[in-house]
């Protein structure tokens, strides 16, 4: 099953204003949480999204204090900072969500959930369970899909073909993928769950959803 640009941003047009601190923020649709433990292909999956329905999708661009990696680019795969100038950010306001991961800051601004509502574009979010728990809990209302792979083994193997992380980072990056498959897995944490070992499939599967809930909001 293939849907074509204009298909998709016809069945999840949805507009709404969102009210928070006094000010009202006008977004176009929910943002949506892709979400699942590191190594689970979230990021092949977001691209494969924004690269099949580019006039559909708008990627959220993180902003973080982790060293950037060499194959990274500046506001492309994240915002690099500092950590004080984060702080700063932080203590102004300008973040919906932000989080701690090894040690670093990651968090989502508001701006570019703004940027993608001016787009009229569905906003799409690369967050940890943190981050997703979060913003769940502001007007944002977000759609929050879990990717997983077809089983442990798999996720580890990908995590080791990964030539920048060390034996000591594989090892606590797959304790945190442990306790992530089970919150992922435990029912209503997430709007859906989906195995990723086929990416056309996994795709497919993502907008399947998005239209069974954009479905279903405008029913009730």
């Amino acid at each position: 099953m293939h849907f074509s640009s204009s298909s998709v941003v016809s069945m999840f047009r949805i507009n709404y204003d969102i009210a928070m601190n006094s000010e009202v923020i006008t977004l176009s649709d929910r943002p949506v949480v892709i979400c699942g433990p590191s190594g689970c292909g979230k990021s092949t999956v977001i691209r494969s999204l924004l690269q099949r329905y580019p006039e559909s999708f708008y990627y959220s661009v993180s902003h973080t204090t982790r060293p950037r990696r060499p194959d990274e680019v500046n506001g492309r795969d994240y915002h690099f900072l500092n950590a004080d100038k984060f702080e700063q950010l932080l203590i102004e306001g300008q973040f919906v969500e932000h989080a701690i991961f090894s040690g670093y800051y990651y968090g989502t601004s508001k701006d570019e959930l703004h940027k993608a509502g001016r787009l009229k574009r569905l906003c799409l979010l690369d967050l940890d369970i943190q981050g997703m728990e979060k913003i769940q809990r502001t007007a944002y209302n977000p759609i929050c899909i879990f990717i997983r792979p077809r089983n442990f083994a798999t996720l580890e193997k990908r995590l080791r073909s990964r030539s920048t992380e060390t034996e000591d980072r594989i090892l606590q990056r797959l304790a945190i993928a442990h306790q992530e498959m089970q919150y992922g897995l435990s029912e209503g944490n997430f709007d859906a769950v989906i195995v990723n070992d086929d990416l056309d499939r996994t795709v497919n599967e993502i907008i399947k959803v998005l239209t069974e809930i954009t479905q279903k909001q405008f029913v009730n």
